[in-house]
């Protein structure tokens, strides 16, 4: 792996050198590297979706159809079909949660690689903040800094991208519904 983390390094490194200070130089590189993450990790998410389409519609299809058999058992006063249609409903809600999970995963592959960077780079040369934080003092290391931008990054991109009509329409026919252009609705 490290073979591959120096052929990256020329380009991984750039924007680190960019600003003349190195505090401003280790941000806005930081900050790219994250960007960069978040970008890759969700083509890769995408990607892994489109493979799974089916399996996942045929999860939801059974936890749906099981559920409704469920309350209609429920309407009906069937009290044992009703706890073996419901016991099957959520083991289908099980195995796509479990899928949900695993797909939702693949958006995190780069980080391993970008982290194994940071290391090789910035294992002890991080800016020092102004004062002391508890657990992680005046000067912590490279994942204090890389965590807190990857978050803040990640959480501004799926906002900002909802916006996106071509990028929300790609979601929506792979997740088989349509997204909310909110959390809150």
């Amino acid at each position: 792996m490290q073979d591959l983390l120096l052929f990256l390094d020329p380009w991984l490194i750039a924007p680190f050198r960019w600003p003349a200070s190195a505090p401003a130089g280790f941000f806005l590189g930081a900050s790219l590297l994250c960007l960069y993450c978040v970008l890759l990790g969700d083509a890769a998410y995408l990607g892994v979706l489109a493979l799974n389409r089916r399996r996942a519609g045929a999860f939801k299809a059974k936890m749906e159809r099981q559920n409704q058999l469920a309350e209609t058992a429920l309407k009906l006063g069937d009290k044992e079909s009703y706890k073996a249609v419901n016991k099957q409903a959520l083991d289908a809600f099980g195995h796509s949660f479990s899928l949900g999970a695993a797909i939702f995963t693949s958006s995190l592959l780069p980080l391993p690689f970008a982290l194994a960077w940071m290391n090789l780079r910035f294992a002890d040369a991080t800016p020092e903040l102004p004062l002391d934080l508890p657990l992680v003092g005046r000067q912590p290391n490279y994942l204090f800094y890389f965590v807190l931008l990857y978050i803040l990054l990640r959480v501004v991109y799926a906002k900002g991208m909802r916006h996106i009509g071509p990028y929300r329409r790609l979601r929506e026919s792979l997740h088989g519904t349509p997204l909310p252009k909110d959390p809150t609705e």
